[in-house]
């Protein structure tokens, strides 16, 4: 029996934005993986140093002062988000991206929810968005987990904040949920542990927020969602994505299986 890791991150919101979507990246070997793509890592991070050094010298220079204590204020950790994709190191992503899909073995899954859909009316079916997250994040596990034989899985998910209305854990309410899936099939498919993480600690969950960008990104485009400047900057990034798994857009219901598992899943409501 094989143990995999899920990693787990989130895009848009529930309750404002036109698109909401889950990204599930289930890797068996980390360690190869994280190796892989942590120079890609290193290389964006110096980028932004260089540009927040940039920065303080010219706030400095123009007695900005005010905009100084800003940055000195702040304590907002690095991390690779397809947002801060842009024309200085969107050439570093994309190697990434090329890298990420030399591994063969990692399978990466995403459900995106069209809020703006006449149908959608998710108050039919959740008493709160806080379940239907937990619903769909539970679909998206088990449903991946269909894919492979028997196995067992840790969940690691973005920390996500719970409405203080709810007792019990985002870990036991979401294990509660893929095992009632998992046991509709009959399979011999296991969580043995579910935990949240903030995203800045894991290069794992940042890369997931990377791939579901791009998949959000080209629902965006389609619906002209994506101002022109940005979408210079960042469509290199998903044209990279698009060109390895040989698909003309990743705003549809697919599944790629090379060079390395690839699934978008749009809900559609009945």
């Amino acid at each position: 029996m094989k143990n995999y890791f899920a990693f787990i991150d989130e895009s848009g919101n529930l309750k404002s934005e036109d698109f909401f979507g889950l990204g599930m990246l289930l890797v068996e070997d980390v360690g190869k993986l994280y190796d892989g793509v942590k120079s890609y890592y290193h290389k964006v991070k110096e980028i932004s140093r260089l540009q927040k050094a940039k920065t303080v010298n010219d706030y400095f220079a123009n007695k900005k002062y005010e905009d100084l204590a800003k940055i000195a204020a702040s304590s907002q950790a690095f991390e690779l988000k397809f947002k801060y994709v842009n024309s200085t190191n969107n050439s570093i992503y994309r190697d990434m991206i090329g890298k990420y899909f030399s591994f063969a073995d990692c399978h990466f899954a995403s459900i995106v929810i069209d809020r703006k859909d006449p149908k959608f009316h998710p108050e039919k079916l959740y008493t709160n968005p806080w379940e239907m997250y937990l619903s769909y994040a539970a679909t998206l596990i088990a449903g991946t987990m269909g894919n492979l034989s028997s196995c067992n899985i840790c969940v690691l998910a973005d920390d996500l904040t719970k409405p203080k209305t709810i007792k019990n854990t985002f870990e036991e309410a979401l294990t509660v949920k893929i095992k009632q899936k998992l046991k509709q099939d009959g399979s011999d498919r296991n969580i043995f542990s579910v935990a949240r993480l903030e995203s800045h600690s894991s290069l794992m969950l940042q890369v997931v927020d990377v791939l579901l960008g791009a998949v959000m990104f080209d629902f965006k485009k389609e619906r002209g969602l994506i101002a022109p400047k940005l979408l210079l900057r960042q469509e290199p990034v998903v044209e990279k994505i698009r060109n390895l798994i040989k698909v003309k857009t990743l705003a549809e219901h697919f599944t790629a299986h090379k060079p390395s598992y690839f699934n978008v899943w749009p809900i559609k409501w009945k």
